[in-house]
Parts: structure tokens; sequence; C-alpha cells
């Protein structure tokens, strides 16, 4: 009888353990599924204040074309970085960034042929960076739509196709300046180089450039500006740079008359139409970015693309 209760007593200790486990686990489980929902409730959220940040770069830009559309400067307000504000459980910061302050890729090729005064521009500027000019060549060959290598450097479908991961020349305008670690000759490090001075654009309304896009001398820097215009004197260029925040260039006649006797005039200006927006946004335990290109005209500003960053 004795050793009956005991069985029994062990019998019921270990129902109430095997409860006790069974119950935790249940616990468990539910507490790490409010969690992934919370998580993901925050992250939509962030992610609608993100959306809103970007909102708010449009307007800033549209209302900076209705009040100043003669030129974009840095000294405006769309210039001026948004600091960390915060908004219910989030903080949101961000910056708006003049993209046609930098050299455009997609100049190299106008009207499906090579454009000679982008394609010197953009050798400056990679051999002021330390890097090959013949890699001109390679991104010419990746948007220009024949299946001819330009140059030494030069690379069309051929090559691509025969590496161990083959894939085609795009053959067309490039859309984001990462497409530059697909081109012949680039790698990590030289892509981070060049990176800070390039950018991507192209009327989002057609596949082929029918003129290059300008650079903004007011936002552009001293590199890029150097690059255009390499007759100009450096010390010209420079001491322009140093006073442009504050007294940028207001009227084509002063642009006229800063590049007077300089060749590759027509490939700068004094106002914008590209622009890029990173948005930050930290709620509770995510951390959310992303970047969008803006473009304005006609009264209005839309967005050609924009991606999250991890």
């Amino acid at each position: 009888m004795k050793r009956q209760r005991g069985v029994a007593a062990i019998t019921a200790i270990l129902i109430v353990a095997v409860a006790a486990s069974t119950a935790t686990l249940m616990l468990s489980q539910q507490s790490a599924m409010l969690d992934q929902a919370s998580l993901v409730a925050a992250r939509a959220q962030a992610d609608l204040y993100a959306r809103a940040g970007l909102d708010w770069s449009r307007g800033i830009l549209l209302q900076d074309l209705l009040a100043a559309g003669t030129y974009d400067g840095l000294n405006e307000g769309w210039a001026q970085p948004l600091a960390a504000m915060p908004v219910e459980r989030a903080i949101v910061s961000g910056y708006i960034e003049d993209e046609q302050g930098k050299f455009n890729l997609n100049n190299l090729v106008v009207n499906n042929t090579r454009n000679d005064a982008s394609y010197k521009a953009f050798r400056n500027l990679l051999s002021s960076l330390g890097l090959a000019p013949e890699l001109a060549d390679s991104v010419v060959d990746w948007i220009d739509p024949d299946s001819e290598p330009s140059g030494s450097g030069g690379a069309e479908d051929p090559y691509y196709l025969s590496l161990p991961k083959p894939y085609r020349a795009a053959n067309a305008p490039m859309v984001q300046v990462e497409e530059l670690y697909r081109v012949r000759g680039f790698d990590a490090a030289s892509v981070a180089k060049l990176k800070p001075y390039v950018t991507a654009l192209h009327d989002p309304t057609t596949n082929a450039m029918t003129a290059p896009i300008p650079v903004n001398v007011n936002t552009a820097s001293a590199q890029v500006l150097a690059a255009l215009m390499p007759d100009m004197p450096q010390a010209k260029i420079d001491a322009f740079v140093a006073v442009r925040a504050k007294t940028p260039m207001k009227a084509a006649a002063e642009l006229s008359q800063w590049t007077k006797g300089i060749a590759n005039a027509g490939l700068v200006d004094l106002k914008s139409s590209y622009f890029s927006v990173r948005v930050r946004v930290a709620q509770d335990d995510v951390q959310l970015a992303s970047d969008a290109l803006l473009v304005r005209g006609h009264g209005s500003v839309t967005v050609a693309w924009r991606r999250p960053i991890y």
C-alpha cells in the first residue's frame, strides 16, 4: 500500500512538473509572439514616419521652387538637415542633398552616343581621385546601346558573359550609382572612392539621354568643378567654394561672367531638379532608414525611386 502511495505521489509530481513546463513553454511562446507583433507594428509605424519625412522633403523643395526658382544654393532651407525631432515614441531625422552637385554618369552617353565633353570631364575626375581614366570607357559601354567596346577599358556582353557568374551589359542609363559594382574594372574600393562625387540621373519618362544634365556650381564639390572645367584656375574654384554657402550665384549673368572663356561652361548651371533624401527613424527597438530620389519640375516634386537602407 505504501509503495502504491509513493508511486501515486511521484506520478502526481511528474504530472505537475510536466504541466508547469508546458505552461512555461506556452507563456514563453506567447511572449515571443507578442514581442514579434510589437516589433512588426513598430516597424510599420516607423515606415509611416519615414514616408512622412519624404513628404516633408517634397514640400520643402516645392516651396523653394515657388520662392526662389532661379537658383539653388546651400544657404536655402532645403539644404539644412532635419535635426532629431521627437514624434510620439519615435525620433525622426534626415537631410536633403542636391544630386546635381555631382557628376552625372548618364551624361557620358547622349542621344545614344558618347558625349565627348562629359567623357573628358569624367576621365579628369577619375584621375584626380587616383583611379584609372580608362574606367570611363567601361561606364560608357555599360550605358550606350551598341555592342562595340569603347577604348582599351571598354567592355560589352562578350566580357560580362565570360565571367563565372555571367550577365549582360545594361545598355541603358544607370538608375543608381551602385550599378558600378557590375561594371568592368570597378571594385568596392574604387566605388567607395568615387561615390561621393557621382550620381545617376536621367529623365524618368525616357530610356535615353537627349541632353546632359548640368552640374550646379552652387553645390558641387571643388573636385567635380575642376574636372568639368580644367582650364579654370583651381584657386578661382576654391575661392568660390569657400564663400558660396553664404553668397551663392543667383543670376545667369554671374555664372556667365565666372565661366567666361572657359570650355564646358554649358555643363554647369545655378539650379537643380534632382535631389536625394535620407530619412532615419528610431522607434522603440526599431532603427529604420530609407533613401529616395526626388525629381522637381513643372510645379511638382515626384519620387523617382525609394529604397530601404540596411
